[in-house]
C-alpha cells in the first residue's frame, strides 16, 4: 500500500513497522499459519503492536510487535520469550518479535487458554466446563473476546481482561444489561478477570439491514435510555481532541493543519439530559432474531447525554457510507425509531456528537487495515466539516403516544395487574402503530398494540366477534382472543397464538409446502365465508387511491394508467369480510390450526384484493430471489384449490387484476429496501406485461 510505504519511510526509528503493519501476510512467511488481522496499535517512532487471530477461530493467536534498534536487545534476550516450551519468533533484521498467547506480558490471565489444565479449570470457573472455545476478537494487552460451543451451536460469549478497573466496568455493564432484558450472566471469575454471558443468537445489523430493523433498533436504544438507572453508572468522558490530531498528524502529516482546525472548530457538547447511555452504540452492536432486539456490550455503559449515543451510530454509518454502502435509509430509520419512544435531542445536539464521534474514528481505517485507508481518512475529515458547516437536522414521524409506557414493567404493573417478567417490542411503523409481546408471571403471552392516533376500539371488537362466529382454531382455522384493554397507555390485548409463519414453512418438503399451502386457501375461504362483522368498506377506488400515492410522482405514470383502466373494466361483485393485508407473514402454521393475525384492517370488500394480494406477494418474493416469476407457481395453485375446496373461486382475470395492481405497489416498498431495491425492474416489467393484456 502507497500510504503504508510512505509512513515507513517518515518512521525510521522502527525498521519492522513494514512488517507489522502486514503481519498476517508475514506470518505465512515464516510457518506461524493463517492469521487474520484483529488490532493495531501504533506508537510513533516507540512501537508498533498487531493482533492475529487464526482464521479458524482457534486459540492459537500471536501478536506481532516492533521496536526501536535501542531497545532491541533488551527485548531479544527475555527469559521468558526464549526459554519456556513456547518460544516467540523473532526477526531480528527488522527488529520485530512474533509472541503467542500464552506468553502475553500484559493480558495475562488470557495465557491460560493456551494450557489444557488451566483451560479446563477457568471453563469450570465460569460453569462452562468442557465446552470448545473460539476467538472472536483479540486486542494484546487489553482483552480477549471467546465463543463458547455446546453441542447445537454457541451457548456463552467470554470476555477477558487485563486490568482490574476495566473488568469492574464491563462487569457493571454485563449486570446492567442483563436487568435490561439482554444476555444473562452465565459466571464470573474474579480473579481471572473474566465474564461469561449467554451468547444472542441471530444476526448484526449492518449497512444493508431493512429500515424496520433499525427502527426497532433507535425505540430499544430510546427504551434504554427511558428506563435504564443511570445513576448506578459513571460519567461518560468525550474522546480526546489532542489524541486524534496527533495521530492523524502522524499518518498523514498533509492533513496536519485541517485536523487542528477542525478540532477547535467542533462545537461544544451539550452535557445535558443524562441518561443511562451505552457508550459505544453501532449497528453492529444490535442483534434481531426473529421479534427480539437486543444490544450487547455495554463494556462502555455510562451516565452521559442521550445525543451521544445517537450521534456514535450516525457516524458508524458514516464510515460504511464513506466505503462505499449506502445509510442514508438507515440514518432515518434508526432515528424515526428512536423518536418514536422518546421525544429526540435537538438536532444540533445530536450533530455535534455525531462530529465528535466521527472525527474521533479519523483513523479507524487505518487501524483497520484498509487498503485505501488514506483516502478514507481524508473523506472523514471533510465529512465532519460539513456536519459542522451544515448540521443535519433530522425530521422524525413522532413519538407514538403511551409507547415509552408500554415498554415500562413497572408502569404496566397497573394494567395487568403483576408486573411482566418479560417486555418485548416486536414491530414499530413510526408514527402509525406499535406491537408488544408482555410475558406474565404466570407464563401467558400477550401482545398489545396501540396507535399514535389514539385507542383502537373497532379492531378488538370485530376480531372477537369472528372469533364467537366460529374462527377460534377448533374448526382448522383461528384467530387469536381478544384479552382486554388497557386505558394508559391505550392498549388492546390479544393472546400470543402459536405456530410458524407460512413462509418458513417453505423449507420443508414439497409435499408439507404444498399442503400448508392448501390449508391456507381454505382458512381464507373461511374467513370470507363468515358473516362480515363490520360496516368498514374497501372498494376498488380505495385499492386504487393506495396504488396513486405509491407510485404518483414516479417514472411509472403508465403503470397508473394501466392499472386504472384494469380496475375500471371490472363489474361488481359480491362482498365478504376482507382481511385486507393478506400474505404469508399474516398466518401461523400449526399441525392442527391455521392462525389468521392481523387483522386491524379488516373490512367488508371484493374477495379478488386478498386472494390476488397473496399471490403478487409470492410473485415478489420470487423475483427479489432472482427467481422466474412462476417459480412459486405450485404453491400459488395449492392455494386457490384450498381456497375453492370451500368456496368459490372469483373469475381468474378478476383476481389477477388485482395481483398485478398488488405487485406494482411493491415498486415503491422495494424502493425503502435496500437488499429489494435490485428487483425494481423485473416486478415493474412483470407488472407491465400483464395490465397491458387484454381482458
Amino acid at each position: 500500500m502507497p500510504a503504508d510505504a510512505a509512513l515507513c519511510a517518515r518512521d525510521t526509528d522502527l525498521p519492522g513497522l513494514g512488517a507489522v503493519l502486514n503481519a498476517s501476510s508475514v506470518s505465512r512467511t515464516i510457518d506461524l499459519g493463517n492469521f487474520r488481522h484483529s488490532y493495531l496499535n501504533y506508537k510513533p517512532r516507540t512501537n508498533c503492536v498487531a493482533g492475529l487471530v487464526p482464521v479458524d477461530g482457534s486459540l492459537g493467536a500471536w501478536v506481532a510487535m516492533t521496536y526501536p534498534r535501542s531497545r532491541w536487545p533488551e527485548i531479544r534476550n527475555r527469559p521468558k520469550w526464549n526459554n519456556g516450551p513456547q518460544k516467540a519468533v523473532y526477526l531480528d533484521d527488522a527488529c520485530t518479535v512474533f509472541v503467542p498467547l500464552a506468553l502475553e506480558r500484559r493480558l495475562r490471565k488470557a495465557r491460560q487458554l493456551s494450557d489444557d489444565t488451566s483451560r479446563t479449570a477457568l471453563l469450570s470457573r465460569l460453569g462452562l466446563a468442557n465446552h470448545p472455545l473460539r476467538i472472536l476478537r483479540y486486542k494484546p494487552g487489553r482483552r480477549i473476546v471467546l465463543r463458547a460451543d455446546g453441542p447445537h451451536g454457541p451457548i456463552a460469549v467470554i470476555k477477558m481482561h487485563a486490568d482490574r478497573a476495566t473488568y469492574d466496568r464491563a462487569f457493571a455493564g454485563a449486570v446492567y444489561a442483563n436487568a435490561m432484558g439482554g444476555p444473562a450472566v452465565i459466571g464470573t471469575a474474579p480473579d481471572d478477570l473474566a465474564i461469561a454471558t449467554a451468547w444472542t443468537p441471530g444476526h448484526a445489523l449492518s449497512p444493508q439491514s431493512a429500515p424496520r430493523d433499525f427502527n426497532l433498533a433507535g425505540a430499544m436504544l430510546a427504551q434504554h435510555h427511558v428506563m435504564g438507572p443511570k445513576d448506578k453508572l459513571s460519567d461518560w468522558k468525550p474522546p480526546a481532541l489532542h489524541q486524534t490530531v496527533q495521530t492523524v498528524s502522524t499518518l498523514m502529516p498533509e492533513l496536519e493543519t485541517q485536523a487542528q482546525r477542525l478540532a477547535s472548530q467542533l462545537p461544544e457538547l451539550d452535557a445535558s439530559e443524562l441518561v443511562a447511555l451505552h457508550g459505544d452504540f453501532s449497528a453492529d452492536q444490535v442483534i434481531r432474531d426473529g421479534h427480539v432486539t437486543v444490544i450487547l456490550d455495554w463494556d462502555r455503559a455510562a451516565r452521559g447525554p442521550a445525543a451521544r449515543d445517537l450521534g456514535s451510530a450516525l457516524a458508524r454509518l458514516d464510515l460504511d457510507e464513506i466505503e462505499g454502502f449506502e445509510t442514508g435509509e438507515a440514518r432515518t430509520a434508526l432515528l424515526e425509531g428512536y423518536g418514536a419512544v422518546r421525544t429526540l435531542p435537538p438536532g444540533k445536539v445530536i450533530a455535534a456528537h455525531r462530529a465528535h464521534a466521527l472525527f474521533a474514528l479519523a483513523v479507524e481505517a487505518f487501524r483497520a487495515r484498509s487498503a485505501d485507508w488514506d483516502q478514507q481518512m481524508r473523506s472523514v475529515l471533510g465529512r465532519v466539516e460539513e456536519i459542522c458547516q451544515n448540521p443535519p437536522i433530522p425530521a422524525t414521524k413522532g413519538t407514538i403516544p403511551g409507547l415509552a409506557k408500554a415498554l415500562e414493567p413497572e408502569h404496566m404493573r397497573t394494567g395487568f395487574g403483576k408486573k411482566p417478567k418479560a417486555i418485548t417490542l416486536t414491530r414499530l411503523k413510526p408514527g402509525r402503530r406499535a406491537m408488544v409481546q408482555y410475558v406474565l408471571p404466570d407464563g401467558q403471552v400477550l401482545l398489545g398494540k396501540l396507535r399514535a392516533k389514539g385507542a383502537d376500539r373497532n379492531a378488538p371488537h370485530f376480531q372477537s366477534k369472528l372469533r364467537a362466529a366460529g374462527l377460534d382454531g377448533c374448526d382448522g382455522v383461528g384467530v387469536a382472543a381478544v384479552t382486554g384493554t388497557v386505558d394508559d397507555p391505550a392498549i388492546w390485548l390479544q393472546e400470543q397464538v402459536p405456530g410458524h409463519a407460512l413462509i418458513d414453512v417453505q423449507d420443508g418438503s414439497a409435499p408439507a409446502k404444498r399442503d400448508a399451502m392448501r390449508r391456507t386457501g381454505r382458512a381464507l375461504a373461511k374467513l370470507h365465508g363468515t358473516p362480515v362483522q363490520t360496516t368498514r368498506q374497501w372498494t376498488h377506488a380505495d385499492e386504487w387511491a393506495v396504488l396513486e400515492k405509491a407510485l404518483s410522482g414516479g417514472p411509472h405514470d403508465d403503470l397508473l394508467s394501466l392499472a386504472k383502466a384494469r380496475l375500471d373494466g371490472l363489474p361488481r361483485a359480491p362482498h365478504v369480510g376482507l382481511h385486507r393485508d393478506f400474505y404469508f407473514d399474516q398466518v401461523l402454521v400449526t399441525p392442527d390450526t391455521i392462525w389468521l393475525v392481523d387483522l386491524d384492517l379488516y373490512a367488508v370488500g371484493d374477495a379478488a384484493i386478498d386472494l390476488g394480494n397473496f399471490l403478487a406477494h409470492l410473485d415478489e418474493l420470487a423475483l427479489r430471489h432472482g427467481e422466474d416469476p412462476s417459480h412459486f407457481a405450485a404453491l400459488q395453485d395449492a392455494f386457490l384449490q384450498g381456497y375453492s375446496d370451500l368456496a368459490s373461486l372469483p373469475d381468474m382475470q378478476r383476481v389477477n387484476s388485482f395481483r398485478w395492481i398488488s405487485l406494482a405497489r411493491h415498486i415503491a416498498i422495494a424502493a425503502r429496501f435496500p437488499d429489494r431495491r435490485h428487483a425494481i425492474p423485473a416486478v415493474e416489467a412483470l407488472c407491465r406485461s400483464e395490465l397491458s393484456k387484454v381482458q
